[in-house]
Formats: C-alpha cells, sequence, structure tokens
C-alpha cells in the first residue's frame, strides 16, 4: 500500500488522479468556517420510517433547481452542522446549475427520534434510502455528500440498492470515512486495516460499546473522563483524534461543547453501531458515478490508510488527502467540501438537467448518461 503524505494523493489501481494542492473547480468566496451549534431550524418535511423514527428533513435553494445535493452528516453531529456548506451550495454560480440542496438528522440525532429498531448501518442506509426518495422525487440528478457515519450510509446504501446510483445518483463524495474498523487508527494508528490484529480489535471495541451500554453509570464515568478540557492529559488523545493537532480555534471548541452535551448513552448506542459497519467487496456501484474521497492527513479516526483502501474498493475514484486537518475535516474546510461538489457536478455526463456550460467529464463513465 502506497503510503499517503500530506499534499500527496496516492491512487489505487484504475483510480482517477486528484491534486490536493488545485482546486477541482472554480474558486468561491471564503465560506465562515464556525460550526452551527444552534437548534436546528424546524425541518421542511419528516420522513417516517417502518419502526416509527421521524427524520427530520430540510431543504434549501430553489425548488425547481435541477440538481439536488444531499448532505449526510456524522455520529454526534445534525443537519445544521452542515450550514455553511448549504449557504454557499445555493448562491448561483457561473457556469454550474441552479442547486437545491437536502439535509436530514440521521435517526435519534437533531430533531429526528429513535425509533424502535436495533441500530446498525443497514438501517441507517435505509433511512437515506426514504430521504433519497423525497430529494429525487422531481427526477433530477442528485449527488450525495456524507462525513465520517454520513459517509457509511451512502456506503451501505450502495451495497443494499445499488440500482439507485447512475440512476437517481449522479455523483458522491465521502469525507473521513472507511470500510470499516470504525476508530481503529485511535487506538492502534499504526495498525495495517484488514489484518487479523485489526479485527481483533475492532471486536474489541464492539464489546467495549456494548459494555457501556449495559453499564449507563460507567458510561457516564468515560464520557466525562475523554470530553474534558482540550488539553487535559485524559481527554487530549480524543479531541487530537477529531479535531488534527492544529490550533483550538472556535469551529474546535464549538464542536467539543457540542460533543459534551450529547447524552451519554446516545454516544454509546450509535459507536456500537458504527462497529457493525463493513462494505468491503459490497461498492461496486459507486464506480458507475463520480466518486471523490477527502480525508484529514491527520485523522487518527477514519486515518489515510483507511481512505487508501476504500479507494481501492471504488474503481475509478479520486482521494484527496489534505495536509494539518484531523477528523473535523469538512468544518474546519468548507469551502474545500464545496469544491468537491462542483468538482463532481462538472464530471457528471451531459444530460438534460446539467447546464451546457459545464464541461463534460474527463473520461466517460461506464453507464450511459442520465436522461
Amino acid at each position: 500500500m502506497t503510503p499517503l503524505t500530506a499534499g500527496t494523493i496516492p491512487t489505487a489501481p484504475g483510480a482517477r488522479p486528484g491534486s490536493a494542492s488545485s482546486p477541482a473547480a472554480p474558486a468561491s468566496p471564503a465560506l465562515p468556517s464556525s460550526r452551527h451549534p444552534l437548534r436546528p431550524a424546524r425541518p421542511t418535511r419528516t420522513v417516517t420510517t417502518d419502526d416509527g423514527a421521524e427524520i427530520a428533513v430540510y431543504t434549501y435553494g430553489a425548488p425547481t433547481a435541477p440538481v439536488t445535493v444531499l448532505l449526510c452528516h456524522g455520529w454526534t453531529m445534525c443537519a445544521q452542522d452542515w450550514r455553511p456548506h448549504t449557504d454557499a451550495l445555493v448562491r448561483p454560480r457561473r457556469g454550474f446549475p441552479a442547486v437545491r440542496v437536502v439535509t436530514y438528522d440521521q435517526r435519534g440525532h437533531g430533531r429526528s427520534t429513535r425509533g424502535e429498531a436495533v441500530l446498525d448501518m443497514a438501517l441507517l442506509g435505509s433511512d437515506l434510502a426514504l430521504v433519497l426518495g423525497e430529494a429525487a422525487r422531481d427526477g433530477g440528478p442528485v449527488v450525495l455528500v456524507g462525513h465520517s457515519m454520513g459517509g457509511m450510509s451512502i456506503q451501505q446504501l450502495a451495497a443494499a440498492r445499488p440500482g439507485l446510483f447512475g440512476a437517481e445518483v449522479a455523483g458522491v463524495g465521502l469525507v473521513s470515512t472507511c470500510l470499516g474498523e470504525v476508530a481503529a487508527g485511535m487506538i492502534t494508528p499504526r495498525e495495517r486495516p484488514g489484518t487479523p490484529a485489526a479485527r481483533r480489535h475492532a471486536q474489541a471495541r464492539r464489546r467495549v460499546a456494548d459494555g457501556l451500554l449495559r453499564s449507563p453509570r460507567s458510561a457516564e464515568a468515560v464520557h466525562r473522563l475523554v470530553t474534558g478540557p482540550l488539553s487535559h492529559p485524559t481527554a487530549a488523545p480524543l479531541w487530537r483524534a477529531v479535531f488534527g493537532t492544529g490550533p483550538h480555534t472556535e469551529t474546535v471548541r464549538a464542536g467539543a461543547r457540542a460533543f459534551r452535551e450529547i447524552p451519554v448513552l446516545t454516544i454509546a448506542e450509535f459507536y456500537a453501531a458504527l462497529t457493525t459497519h463493513d462494505c468491503m467487496d459490497r461498492l461496486g456501484a459507486l464506480a458507475r458515478v463520480p466518486t471523490r474521497v477527502l480525508v484529514g492527513a491527520l485523522d487518527c479516526v477514519t486515518p489515510p490508510a483507511q481512505a487508501l483502501r476504500l479507494v481501492e474498493n471504488i474503481p475509478g475514484a479520486v482521494l484527496q488527502a489534505v495536509p494539518g486537518q484531523g477528523h473535523d475535516l469538512p468544518y474546519e474546510r468548507p469551502v474545500l467540501v464545496v469544491e468537491t461538489v462542483y468538482a463532481l457536478l462538472r464530471e457528471i455526463p451531459r444530460s438534460p438537467f446539467v447546464n451546457r456550460e459545464t464541461p463534460p467529464a474527463p473520461r466517460p463513465l461506464p453507464e450511459p448518461a442520465l436522461r
């Protein structure tokens, strides 16, 4: 496996090369990088799942926009954290079609309820399918972008519903996410993903999560221990893994405050669900559409080695490593995520939905153009 270094982008066999130092699309105005820890706005609509979970869905931009971007947030986050990205994407941009943005609160997060089903990652993929059905009901192409657990939700959707990709889904962005072995790098950063040792550690993490769920008092004690002040010895490893080793910006401080406010059993239950994620050799559908993978070079939760492994499972995907960034990449660098969306829009094949000023993809996709 080719090692990742800051500012370089190794590519898997058959992958399209990218560049971490050159933007993939024209520059856009600077965005505010601060996270929005405020209570989310009221949802545009609510989607109800078979087990009774009510998923809050938010829509921004012109309802008649020909392209939709659907943003999927990560563990312990909410739809409101995408606000800087949403504000930028709904602004008109020369050479691109108008964009409508859809975000949603994952079940048990923000304004969405928990539901009755046992939590696992396949369930979150099913939730995304319902939200996608709402987002794509007008027939235009949809670009999916997911951070961390949101990226895993997209993978689960691709594994379970491959026919959606190349039909309703026209492009995918996966940010700070992995195929499996979630958070392996936080415990054993030098361990190669996929090895027997890595699988043993994954089983150990599942046992820890199960133990925390059985003992709420222990879970609360661990939560207090690891979510203390940013520089405290017991808390610093977690914050360093999530936010990287850079300065403690307001975005970092807001993220830490938000993490502390989430009920500890919610954190433990969803962590247990994350340990069930495994999409190895199940992502062939993503090869049908332009796919870009972003990772912070200092990410210890879903480290660069796991990002490379993810790209190796998606023929034609582009991998971009971002120097100096940890797991909180999309909120520290919102402009980069926005430019990734525009890069995906440039790669969508010519179709009635795409502005004629948008140049064609550098290589034709294996599937016919969207109708």
